[in-house]
């Protein structure tokens, strides 16, 4: 049976944030397959930050106004939904944001935080008159996709603090484009081209790549038999061979010694037991990008993690 070749891949760079990526030569049909696929993938699940909360003194709900300044509660918070903010922390971070008026404050306003970088501090928060003296609390996630304000909010539902509506995707715009090419005598091979453009947070190129990965973690989960990630280790599929390499990084912990016994810290124990790994074989097979995505991880758990698995 002939051998599906695989094609290559070509950047043409139109600025920080914008790139045309030409993928070719694809074997028929294989176009719109990939490329649905990928730009899916670009929209939808590319990690990314976003403001989630935010807490005016003196302001109890949204649908009020804010004192001595032209907008009200409503327009605040569409302003704080178009800063672009990148995250380097895997937890919530806390921006505050103090200002005496009059000033017409912007996302660059904010007080430094090394965990935060704020792309566009340009970006219009709110406009005070000379009486106004301002004080604001904002908190940035990271995470993936949309979340609508009903989720996740119930740890912070103190009173004067509002929900907003996240959408945490830093790629703001894929158009694909499937034209002939020609390989040899053949000329209905296909070519794909996907102009991406992010919100500055991240490269084309680096969520392109992103976006490949989640695809492959997602086949290689179907060729390894679709193993839950939240299944205990008895109730998964055995791996056929172990390198020496694992065996060393494993000590004397075996594919079944469980996760309270790994002496790792409490915080990280919690936090794998919470996503359903209970063993250290089911921590092993974890790819990188999955290990990420656990909740309440941190960067510290995953230096710890990688330290017990020998990396």
């Amino acid at each position: 049976m002939e051998k599906i070749n695989l094609p290559g891949l070509n950047e043409e760079i139109l600025s920080d944030n914008h790139s045309k990526f030409s993928i070719d030569p694809l074997y028929p049909g294989y176009g719109p397959t990939i490329g649905n696929a990928l730009r899916r993938v670009l929209l939808s699940s590319i990690t990314g930050a976003a403001a989630t909360s935010f807490k005016v003194e003196g302001v109890s709900h949204e649908f009020t106004s804010i004192p001595h300044a032209k907008e009200d509660v409503v327009e605040l918070m569409m302003n704080l939904k178009s800063v672009n903010f990148k995250s380097f922390s895997d937890e919530p971070v806390t921006l505050e944001l103090s200002k005496k008026g009059p000033a017409e404050v912007t996302a660059k306003d904010f007080k430094a935080n090394s965990n935060i970088e704020i792309i566009n501090p340009d970006a219009h928060i709110i406009t005070l008159d000379k009486n106004a003296d301002f004080y604001m609390e904002v908190i940035v996630e990271k995470d993936r996709g949309f979340r609508p304000i009903n989720v996740g909010q119930g740890e912070r539902s103190e009173i004067g603090r509002i929900g907003i509506d996240a959408f945490f995707s830093p790629v703001q715009r894929v158009s694909m484009q499937i034209e002939d090419t020609r390989v040899g005598q053949v000329t209905n091979y296909d070519k794909l081209t996907l102009e991406v453009i992010t919100n500055g947070t991240i490269s084309p190129s680096d969520a392109l790549k992103e976006a490949s990965s989640v695809l492959v973690d997602h086949y290689q989960s179907i060729i390894s038999g679709g193993a839950p990630q939240t299944t205990d280790e008895a109730e998964m599929p055995e791996i056929a061979q172990e390198t020496e390499a694992d065996e060393t990084a494993v000590g004397a912990a075996d594919s079944k010694t469980k996760i309270e016994d790994l002496n790792l810290s409490q915080r990280t124990t919690n936090a794998l037991l919470n996503a359903g790994i209970k063993t250290f074989g089911g921590l092993r097979r974890l790819t990188p990008l999955k290990l990420e995505e656990i909740k309440g991880l941190g960067k510290k758990g995953i230096d710890e993690i990688n330290s017990i698995l020998g990396l």
